[in-house]
């Protein structure tokens, strides 16, 4: 298959990534200087892998803030348009958002289509790969040592530590070893590896099937006889399973500090973090869709006061 049959395998944003590839270059010292930064910069992978990344950001060091960013990169078509968009949204991000950034979250703004993924399922890892470049250039940047797992690097053909794979199966509840290829390049070809995905894989069902059915005894009880405390829990997961991800995406979240009955109704009291802090939005379109998602899910009486 010749270049451009390969690009004509992908969709229109990310065939236009491959071919204008504006993000993909270093950050010169004089450059940083210029914009009052720093460089810093976290090299993924290599030949071995067929997958060979060095972040560059630019960083202002008083306040953590990425003002910059730019990629080197070797390997398949695919990951030329990941790291265009990963650099995209990096600009003006603190390194503490950057990592809070999600799968789906990349992998979406990828799309031409909302309803259609933006990769083959085979080159999915390539996400999965600059996504955990991000994470471990974050704990490079504030010093942070690596757990055994994060350190501890299992099958050859790909750069993923065993506490990267668990969240890689975790984060698709994958459930087979062909899943597990795609979103990871790890075949079943190496035994030793095939053994250890497989032993992660029902370590994770195991984990999912006990969330299940704690999740069902939680909802299988009407929101007005929880305990307060199980209020409070009930309230996060909903917000879980609904808005949670696109304030994350954002660079926000919301912390649940109390449920509290008033009268025939319940007030949820939150507190915005991160971006969510200062957004604009925050008292407006970000707070009616908590506030109708968790009426949605566990009572129409339930009311949403920031503070």
């Amino acid at each position: 298959m010749d270049l451009q049959q390969e690009k004509n395998e992908y969709g229109i944003k990310v065939a236009m990534f491959i071919d204008n590839p504006k993000y993909k270059g270093t950050i010169s010292d004089e450059e940083a200087k210029e914009l009052g930064a720093t460089v810093f910069s976290y090299t993924y992978g290599d030949d071995s892998v067929d997958y060979d990344l060095t972040l560059h950001w630019a960083v202002n060091t008083h306040e953590d803030t990425i003002v910059l960013a730019r990629y080197s990169y070797e390997g398949i078509l695919s990951g030329i348009a990941v790291n265009h968009m990963l650099a995209l949204i990096s600009s003006n991000k603190t390194i503490a958002e950057m990592e809070s950034l999600t799968y789906s979250a990349l992998e979406r703004l990828l799309r031409d289509n909302p309803s259609v993924e933006a990769l083959p399922a085979s080159e999915r890892f390539t996400i999965t790969f600059a996504l955990d470049a991000v994470k471990l250039a974050v704990k490079d940047y504030i010093k942070a040592p690596l757990t055994h797992e994060e350190s501890t690097v299992p099958c050859e053909e790909s750069p993923l530590s065993i506490a990267a794979i668990k969240a890689s199966i975790a984060a698709h509840n994958i459930e087979t070893l062909e899943e597990a290829e795609n979103y990871t390049k790890i075949s079943a070809s190496n035994p030793e590896c095939e053994k250890n995905l497989l032993h992660l894989i029902e370590s994770n069902k195991k984990v999912v099937s006990e969330q299940k059915e704690a999740d069902a005894a939680l909802n299988a009880i009407p929101f007005k006889d929880l305990s307060p405390e199980h209020r409070v829990i009930a309230v996060d997961t909903a917000i879980d399973n609904t808005v949670r991800e696109f304030l994350v995406m954002d660079g926000g979240d919301i912390d649940v500090l109390s449920v509290k009955e008033n009268g025939a109704g319940y007030e949820v009291y939150i507190s915005y973090l991160g971006a969510c802090s200062s957004c604009s939005s925050s008292g407006t379109g970000t707070l009616f869709a908590i506030e109708n998602a968790l009426k949605d899910k566990l009572d129409p009486n339930i009311t949403v006061i920031p503070i």
